[in-house]
């Protein structure tokens, strides 16, 4: 079932998509996903994803894209410029020298058109022609569908010039959100991750995550891979890399141990950004609860982080006339 829960003078929409295994609340503002219920046999149930109590708190643009979807591109280009067909483009740079999530005003802070079909939520944009910076004039559409214990995220883009579209939903996850997310347990099936420097933007250089503290092919606590001595998690300040997913499915699985709540993703992007919150400080979450340091694992599911610098043929282009699609898929799991 799902039902409008408000709609403000402003346009913005927030809904509310439930079955007997799952409530999930998702506002139009940036196709946010604000809450996540896990429904158990005894008829509690449990939020799992980080999220803000309301829709002025996602306005205040503070950076942490709980839970939103981000685009035109997600993640980091490098000093905020790109050529593409031999045209120099420059974005808003707003993550020390380099464009981070779409800009400014990037879809994260858009106000999507919505509608209810069925068992799934549209959700459609207009981005125009150089808004934030990029060409063409970009028709997305993001499809919502809960099944079962399932959350299904399609997304659909269509320009009419070429352009970058690279998008994926910022949602951090805690299956138990009573303590920070170090403690959870994750499992990454993937045998090389991405490089970054000291502003965390991707080299374009990949490793074998065998040996290294970013190997998560068999299932680890995330504190195990916090060794603040390897370049490579100083940088991030824990971890924030692209891993290179090599097709198993499920991709990802981070578990809560104790409560034996977990989240399994699938998706057809090629690769996932893992985030552990190493800059979440004092932020205001839904229940009364207050974010810090790695108390969420954002996962977000994404082509090759700087693509239009870091591949010969950059996962990002989208030609003029010719639809992308991708997805990911959530899967909320009681393993005990």
């Amino acid at each position: 079932m799902i039902r409008l829960l408000e709609q403000r003078a402003d346009g913005i929409c927030t809904y509310e998509m439930e079955n007997d295994q799952l409530k999930v609340i998702v506002s139009s503002y940036g196709v946010t996903l604000m809450e996540i219920d896990m429904k158990a046999e005894d008829g509690t149930s449990e939020n799992v994803i980080l999220g803000y109590p309301t829709i002025e708190d996602y306005q205040k643009k503070s950076g942490t894209y709980f839970g939103a979807l981000v685009g035109r591109t997600a993640n980091r280009i490098a000093n905020g410029q790109f050529k593409l067909n031999g045209k120099e483009y420059s974005l808003f740079v707003n993550n020390g020298p380099n464009a981070l999530h779409g800009g400014k005003n990037g879809f994260s802070y858009c106000n999507f058109d919505s509608r209810i079909e069925g068992n799934s939520l549209i959700f459609t944009y207009h981005a125009k022609d150089m808004e934030e910076g990029y060409p063409g004039n970009l028709d997305l559409t993001c499809t919502l569908t809960l099944k079962g214990n399932e959350l299904k995220i399609d997304y659909d883009a269509l320009c009419d010039q070429d352009t970058l579209c690279a998008l994926t939903h910022h949602t951090y996850f805690n299956p138990n959100l009573a303590s920070d997310g170090s403690k959870l347990v994750l499992q990454i099936r993937a045998d090389r991750h991405g490089l970054i420097d000291e502003n965390v933007l991707a080299t374009g250089q990949f490793r074998e995550v065998d040996g290294t503290p970013l190997d998560f092919r068999k299932p680890k606590p995330i504190a195990d891979s916090f060794d603040f001595e390897e370049i490579q998690i100083k940088n991030a300040k824990g971890i924030d890399h692209h891993f290179v997913l090599n097709g198993e499915n499920p991709a990802l699985v981070l578990t809560d141990p104790v409560s034996g709540r977990s989240v399994e993703i699938e998706t057809t992007f090629p690769g996932a950004q893992v985030y552990t919150g190493n800059y979440l400080e004092n932020e205001q979450g839904r229940d009364g609860i207050v974010y810090g340091e790695n108390y969420g694992i954002a996962i977000e599911p994404q082509y090759v982080p700087d693509s239009i610098h870091n591949q010969e043929h950059p996962d990002a282009i989208l030609k003029a006339g010719k639809p992308k699609h991708e997805e990911i898929l959530y899967r909320f799991v009681q393993t005990k």
